[in-house]
């Protein structure tokens, strides 16, 4: 009986290898990625540069494949509506290296630095063109990805020193000059751990001036050098003042970033959004890096609200944000996820679903949103997907592993004649 079983082993094992390599991720999660950042094949982007060290250097890699996030987010399909033409970004972050990188030739301009003075012209730390590229990135021949509003344009406003470290003082004023740039989305890609009364007035006539503010729900990226983390709970800020957007990130299936969640000061999310091992474009040239966090969440937020302006330029910040919060893949199922609250966001569905209150018919000569031709909303996958894309791939190699079983060594004794028809092989075969 061993010799047999071992016979079977040895005539199976290469068929059986073989039908395991047909089914991709069968043995591990649909969609897993590395959950290090710095991946083998692109370097990792971060929010701080040590003390001492020097600027970021560039990339030389490059990814031609299409990012897990965009097609997560359906991006793709939202173009077909809206790509952002017309709106402008304030990204308050680190700056932006805008002249030497490719992805953001004609998409970025240079605001305050409201620490150092002047004019942004560049980025030591590269966070800022990380997610100025994730925001408004353009195409570029040969690479996939792109931002999530490719004909938006980003104004760069820099709230931090050289290191990428901020105040609440100095963010209050980074927030202050985004306002008066005009633009109608502002991600805030910075978080302190108190709001004094200056953060405050600014976040409000922010949102007064119909802007919609974006900011990352926790402190995780500054965790290093900030001062945040040593407040063991606790909101942070401006992600907890009242009408801003606290975005927290989630994975390639859709799943809270618990990677040092419980780790420093928190805010409760509005929305989620992709924010782990994410690609995008980085200072110095034209290579890429991975980057996460909420911050990295955050400006796949800011860029949704870029196309929904876009498409629906009558719509007052108040009603994006609650486009966005309303339409979120998620928003409408069971007691939301405390880690990524309502749910995460959906630019195919911001543009193209029809709001119960937007029913109302609209004065003569203006555009009503409801109007808006409807594009069917595209599911993001989701944990459930990929477990059932799992089992289906076992099933599948178990039937065949199966029928080699039988078939191969009744072939061999047979000297793979063909058998009796309409019957069982006889004992002489």
């Amino acid at each position: 009986m061993r010799s047999s079983r071992s016979s079977v082993s040895r005539t199976l094992g290469p068929a059986v290898l073989a039908a395991l390599l047909l089914i991709p991720n069968a043995a591990s999660p649909a969609g897993a990625v590395p959950r290090d950042e710095d991946s083998p094949s692109l370097p990792g982007i971060r929010a701080t540069v040590a003390d001492g060290r020097p600027c970021t250097a560039k990339s030389a890699k490059k990814s031609a494949q299409t990012p897990w996030a965009q097609s997560f987010l359906g991006i793709d399909r939202a173009w077909e509506l809206s790509r952002g033409a017309g709106v402008e970004v304030a990204v308050v972050s680190t700056g932006a290296d805008a002249s030497r990188v490719p992805a953001l030739d004609g998409r970025v301009t240079g605001g305050r630095d409201v620490v150092a003075g002047g004019t942004v012209r560049d980025d030591c730390v590269g966070y800022g063109t990380f997610l100025a590229g994730l925001v408004a990135g353009k195409w570029q021949e040969g690479l996939a990805a792109a931002g999530v509003a490719p004909e938006a344009r980003v104004i760069a406003v820099r709230a931090t020193d050289k290191g990428g470290l901020t105040t609440p003082e100095a963010l209050a004023d980074g927030i202050g000059a985004a306002t008066a740039s005009g633009a109608r989305i502002i991600h805030v890609a910075l978080a302190v751990p108190s709001a004094p009364r200056k953060l405050k007035d600014a976040v409000a006539a922010a949102l007064k001036a119909g802007a919609v503010v974006v900011a990352p729900a926790s402190a995780r990226e500054w965790e290093s050098g900030s001062g945040a983390s040593r407040a063991e709970s606790g909101p942070v800020y401006p992600a907890a003042l009242p009408g801003v957007l606290a975005v927290s990130s989630v994975g390639p299936g859709g799943e809270p970033d618990t990677q040092g969640a419980e780790q420093g000061p928190r805010t409760r999310p509005r929305l989620s959004a992709p924010g782990v091992s994410v690609t995008g474009p980085g200072p110095g040239g034209g290579g890429q890096f991975t980057g996460g966090g909420d911050a990295v969440a955050g400006a796949f937020v800011a860029g949704t609200a870029a196309l929904v302006l876009s498409y629906h330029p009558g719509l007052s910040g108040e009603q994006i944000a609650h486009r966005l919060e309303a339409t979120a893949y998620g928003a409408m199922g069971d007691a939301p996820d405390p880690g990524v609250g309502p749910g995460v966001v959906d630019p195919v569905r911001a543009l193209s679903a029809v709001l119960p209150e937007e029913h109302a018919p609209s004065s003569p000569g203006t555009r009503n949103a409801s109007a808006a031709h409807a594009v069917p909303p595209l599911d993001p996958p989701t944990a459930r997907d990929h477990a059932l894309a799992v089992a289906g791939g076992a099933v599948a190699v178990t039937l065949l592993v199966a029928f080699l079983a039988v078939v191969l060594p009744r072939g061999r004794r047979r000297g793979w004649r063909a058998g009796t028809a309409g019957g069982p092989t006889s004992s002489a075969d």
